[in-house]
């Protein structure tokens, strides 16, 4: 799980074509100031450089190792940014829009496990493996990405979860 990376990692890792996982529910939400107090405040954009990644043309996922098993407290990590114990934002700038947020919890995971030309996205020939969640994580309040839940869940064009 990517943590801190500098400006050069992250080339290094573009050029050697890699695809990383990132761990934001300890880089971000756990230790995120921790880390700010050890590298320094001009460091700060080096903790889970997400947005670095994304411009870099860089592709990753999110992970959770199943604590907790939901990716929504990790898409909501990646766009606030916010440390669990100070409340402080760290790394504002490395950022994740909504969007990249999303992609990085579906179709660049599929593609991390070399699968997404079948499953990761929505297409005909695809699985259709897809939830039905209980909002839009596009614009609900930013605080409450964390709590999306699902409604509805189908795999292999099967349900096989209803609330």
């Amino acid at each position: 799980h990517m943590g801190v990376l500098t400006e050069e990692q992250v080339h290094r890792i573009r050029d050697l074509s890699l695809v990383v996982t990132t761990h934001t529910n300890s880089y971000i939400q756990r230790i995120a100031s921790q880390l700010k107090k050890r590298l320094g405040p001009e460091r700060e954009n080096d903790i889970a450089p997400l947005k670095r990644l994304c411009d870099a043309g860089v592709r990753f996922c999110l992970a959770t190792d199943n604590q907790p098993i939901s990716l929504w407290g990790p898409v909501w990590q990646t766009i606030a940014r916010q440390d669990g114990e100070t409340g402080e934002i760290v790394g504002p700038d490395q950022a994740l829009s909504r969007e990249e947020a999303l992609r990085s919890a579906t179709i660049d995971g599929a593609y991390l496990c070399r699968d997404e030309q079948n499953r990761g996205s929505l297409e005909p020939g695809k699985l259709a493996d897809f939830v039905v969640l209980d909002t839009d994580p596009l614009t609900v309040a930013e605080d409450d990405i964390k709590e999306t839940q699902a409604e509805l869940a189908v795999v292999g064009g099967k349900v096989v979860f209803e609330r």
